[in-house]
């Protein structure tokens, strides 16, 4: 597969907010910092000005997911104190256009992977129940990295509505045979 994971940054913020086009309302979904009654190009500038001043401090990592010479999405890294048991927050989003080719699955293994090599550490991933592809997703990487569901749920706000997620764990990385 042709995907690549780049430090995300000011420089990619007109082929995100393209790729972002792409999703229409859903965006929110992925995305639930954005407000509705705010433009869209702006909270990108500032989301990509706020991931190079936290990433500097070890606090937040983001990646850009480039397939094929293209942006398909992002995947990040959050250190906040508002998980359920996990060290760090796990989200993602892809585009529509490169959804179904196993972008997301690759992107999560990869990151898992970095952050594993830093020491004991716990991954946490939250999805809206009502995003079937995404909890599939989450399932399926919670399997194949030791993980379990967490019977807490976390409430986020997604356009302006408390929206309840359903959390999984990966409790231990890196995985002991690794």
């Amino acid at each position: 597969m042709n995907l690549r994971l780049l430090p995300a940054g000011p420089t990619y913020h007109s082929d995100i907010i393209e790729a972002m086009d792409e999703s229409g309302d859903e965006i929110y979904q992925a995305m639930p910092w954005l407000e509705l009654d705010e433009p869209i190009p702006s909270q990108v500038e500032e989301y990509l000005q706020d991931v190079q001043k936290y990433g500097a401090g070890g606090l937040s990592y983001h990646w850009i997911l480039e397939f094929s010479g293209a942006i398909a999405g992002l995947i990040a890294l959050d250190y906040t104190p508002h998980l359920i048991v996990g060290h760090w927050n796990l989200g993602y989003w892809v585009r529509p256009s490169c959804q179904r080719k196993g972008i997301a699955s690759q992107s999560i293994d990869a990151v898992l992977n970095w952050i594993g090599r830093g020491g004991l550490t716990s991954v946490e991933m939250g999805v809206n129940p009502a995003n079937h592809a995404g909890v599939r997703t989450a399932e399926s990487a919670i399997q194949r990295w030791r993980g379990h569901p967490l019977d807490a749920k976390v409430e986020v706000e997604v356009a302006g509505q408390m929206v309840m997620h359903d959390c999984w764990v990966i409790p231990r990385l890196p995985l002991e045979d690794s």
